[in-house]
């Protein structure tokens, strides 16, 4: 246990908030001329970086300094629909503890800028739990490549392979996998059937420290 580390995504794993950045994203579509579904966002927009989001929702018709622009402004009204909402996903704290009582090193990785990171751990007054974020603006390449769990792992000194990633996201996943991690996958943005990993939870009440060890016991 003591080379073992815990890398965390951020939305759809600390918080459960898949519905406000979905609103968000159909406020800012339609302002600007595009129009998406929640198929369309759960199936092509689930982990990716902002500026890929941009790409992705507008086809590639916005460049230059508007992407930033655009991505902004839509963080932005993800933060304030949310703002009211804030609160951990069932039953993480009670597993944040558990980790931090046995000394398992923990690293947030996400696609999220850091205002939104700020945002959430923040403003959950949980980030002494985590020894360090990776967030968008410190990878070259975002999810389904693993740069950024592999940067989480090497933040704990870990190798990626002694590392869980906890993760709701299909690139998300794939990242986890492609670093070498075990993963959780939590059913939080995706239906269950659509989901791999060495385990599949709806929320952490769902598990306990030792069901997760034992990961690496099999």
């Amino acid at each position: 246990m003591n080379k073992l580390g815990f890398l965390f995504d951020m939305d759809g794993v600390i918080v459960a908030n898949h519905e406000y950045h979905y609103l968000a994203w159909q406020q800012i579509a339609a302002k600007y001329g595009a129009d998406i579904d929640e198929e369309f966002y759960r199936l092509n927009m689930n982990g990716r970086t902002l500026t890929e989001l941009v790409e992705v929702v507008f086809e590639g018709r916005v460049a230059g300094d508007k992407v930033h622009e655009i991505g902004s402004e839509k963080e932005k009204a993800y933060r304030d629909l949310y703002a009211p909402h804030l609160a951990p996903t069932n039953g993480l704290i009670d597993f944040l503890e558990s980790a931090l009582a046995a000394n398992i090193p923990m690293v947030v990785g996400t696609s999220a800028p850091v205002e939104n990171v700020i945002f959430t751990l923040d403003g959950l007054n949980i980030r002494h739990y985590f020894k360090g974020v990776v967030d968008a603006g410190m990878v070259t390449k975002g999810k389904p490549e693993p740069e950024v769990y592999l940067k989480s792992a090497a933040m704990i000194e870990r190798s990626a392979s002694d590392c869980i990633v906890f993760e709701d996201a299909i690139s998300g996943l794939k990242a986890g996998q492609s670093a070498g991690a075990k993963t959780v996958a939590l059913a939080t943005s995706h239906k269950r059937e659509e989901l791999f990993g060495d385990m599949i939870i709806d929320d952490f009440t769902q598990i306990d420290l030792d069901q997760i060890l034992n990961l690496f016991k099999k």
